[in-house]
C-alpha cells in the first residue's frame, strides 16, 4: 500500500535534486565567468591587477591572481563533481521510489476494476 510517506519522501528528493540542478547551473556560471577572467588577464598588458575582496579592492601581481582563479576553478571542479554524485543517488533512489508507488497504484488500480 502507498503511504503519504511514500509521496513525502517522493516530493523530498524531488525538491533536492531540482536544488542541486539550481546548484550546478551557478556552479557553472561561476566557472564560465571564472576562465573568461583568467583570460582577460592573460590578455592585458598589466603586470597587476585588482582582485574584489568584499568591500575593498586590493592590487596583486597579475600571475598570483590568475594562479587563484585556477586554484578557484579547481574547488568549483570539486564541488560540480560531488553535486553530480550526490545527483546520481538522489535520481537512483527517486526512480526505485517511483517504480514501488506505480506498482502499488497499479494493484489498486487492478483491485477496483475487479
Amino acid at each position: 500500500m502507498v503511504s503519504n510517506d511514500d509521496f513525502a519522501i517522493y516530493n523530498q528528493y524531488s525538491t533536492q535534486l531540482s536544488n542541486i540542478n539550481a546548484q550546478k547551473t551557478q556552479i557553472r556560471m561561476l566557472q564560465d565567468s571564472t576562465k573568461n577572467a583568467i583570460e582577460e588577464l592573460k590578455q592585458s598588458k598589466e603586470d597587476h591587477a585588482f582582485k574584489n575582496l568584499g568591500f575593498v579592492l586590493l592590487k596583486v601581481e597579475k600571475s598570483k591572481l590568475i594562479k587563484d582563479l585556477e586554484a578557484e576553478i579547481e574547488t568549483l571542479n570539486i564541488r560540480l563533481k560531488t553535486l553530480e554524485r550526490s545527483e546520481d543517488v538522489i535520481t537512483k533512489k527517486l526512480k526505485e521510489l517511483q517504480a514501488k508507488l506505480d506498482a502499488e497504484m497499479a494493484k489498486q488500480n487492478t483491485k477496483k476494476e475487479e
